[in-house]
């Protein structure tokens, strides 16, 4: 390989990060917008700003690294269920039965299947529950829906050897709670 085709390489290498990132930025800009439309000038659009922002992040890591990242999705949880706890003080039951209830489930289902579902996955719906409160059930199995079927298609292009390939599940999880602040 020339010196030449080398330092191509590397160039090309190090515009990658930031094709990502700038791709990452433009698309929680573009989401951020359809929420400031969809919810007006309320706190409420903050909320479901920083949430949308929060969630392109987390998808973003879990696709590159395969791992939810509890530096970012632990303190946005608390920041969501806070302001919404602050903003709506008569739902108070519904942002934690519906955080905490989505976060139990999932924990009973990495316990049960360890290999299926990680821990970050379990801190990602209590994140999605403190957001959406009762639609949280609409957003959980939208996104499990939606990895199933792509499950689904790898088995059925490339058969058995597809079943020890692993998909992430927060980028599902992450559009489909999109999907139910922006059109539900």
């Amino acid at each position: 390989m020339s010196s030449e085709s080398v330092v191509a390489s590397d160039a090309a290498e190090s515009r990658r990060p930031d094709l990502a990132r700038n791709a990452t930025i433009a698309v929680a800009g573009f989401l951020s917008i359809l929420a400031a439309i969809r919810y007006g000038i309320h706190a409420e659009t903050l909320v479901m700003i920083f949430f949308i922002c929060v969630l392109v992040a987390i998808s973003r890591v879990d696709l590159e690294r395969r791992i939810i990242p509890n530096r970012i999705v632990v303190p946005a949880w608390i920041a969501v269920l806070l302001a919404h706890l602050a903003i709506h003080p008569g739902h108070w039951l519904e942002w934690l039965v519906a955080s905490f209830g989505a976060g139990l489930f999932f924990l009973v289902v990495a316990l049960v299947y360890p290999g299926g579902l990680g821990m970050g996955d379990v801190k990602l719906a209590l994140l999605i529950g403190a957001a959406l409160g009762w639609a949280v059930t609409a957003a959980l199995l939208l996104g499990t829906i939606a990895a199933g079927v792509v499950a689904a298609i790898m088995l059925f292009k490339e058969g058995s050897s597809a079943r020890k390939r692993a998909i992430p599940l927060g980028p599902f999880l992450a559009g489909a709670a999109i999907v139910v602040v922006l059109f539900l």
